[in-house]
């Protein structure tokens, strides 16, 4: 029931969010067509709408911490991702490399100096990535030795590998939005509203298509599981 209760108002806040970002995606590409303003009223109309970008991802960063600590094992495969979006998760979210990878797909003109910047956070993500994931590893390793019987105190066990799983989705959440504030802190204001419409479209595209090839396969509604119990 309480986890029935969690993913209840998780989706509930995430439908909402969902549709927000969609709304900001239009307002980004608006943003990139716009002509006839000179280039000082840009600049103010793109940075007032990166931020405003930027504070919705924060909102939902804020809501998963929430579940971060209520249950954070629900986050490894969370109900409200088809299993298409389960197969990009990375530690409970998106691979920070991936956004490398759409700036390299979207010919954003980058000057040389950005291209050097980009190349250098680039390799710096890939290495803190991999010490998360190495971490990830150990701990998996050390719950393995648990189970094999080589201790006999599972539950305190247990808590500390919850805890330990908590301060590691929490690391990975950091290093995300990290990565994407450095970047465009290396972006000029337009090259900025092209990439994180590139990104919010590429988001959009994954999630339409899980929902067209695995809509069948989500859980059944949470009332209709309470009422079956």
């Amino acid at each position: 029931m309480a986890e029935n209760n969690i993913v209840r108002s998780f989706e509930n806040f995430f439908q909402g969010w969902l549709n927000r970002r969609e709304q900001y995606h239009q307002e980004l590409i608006q943003a990139i067509t716009i002509h006839g303003t000179s280039s000082e009223e840009s600049e103010i109309r793109n940075r007032e709408l990166i931020i405003r970008v930027l504070n919705h991802y924060g909102e939902y960063y804020t809501a998963k911490t929430r579940i971060t600590r209520e249950d954070v094992f629900l986050l490894f495969c969370p109900p409200w991702l088809s299993s298409f979006e389960h197969s990009y998760l990375w530690l409970t979210g998106f691979r920070p490399l991936l956004a490398f990878r759409l700036i390299s797909t979207y010919d954003l003109e980058l000057s040389e100096d950005q291209s050097q910047r980009i190349n250098s956070l680039q390799e710096e993500i890939r290495r803190e990535m991999q010490q998360l994931t190495d971490i990830l590893v150990a701990l998996a390793e050390d719950i393995g030795h648990v189970q094999n019987g080589i201790t006999v105190h599972l539950d305190s066990t247990m808590d500390i590998f919850k805890t330990s799983m908590e301060a590691l989705v929490q690391c990975a959440d950091y290093l995300r939005r990290r990565t994407l504030v450095k970047i465009l802190e290396i972006l000029s204001s337009s090259q900025a509203v092209k990439f994180l419409a590139t990104v919010i479209q590429y988001q959009l595209s994954i999630r339409r298509y899980g929902q067209r090839r695995y809509g069948e396969q989500q859980r059944p509604n949470v009332d209709q599981q309470d009422n079956s119990a």
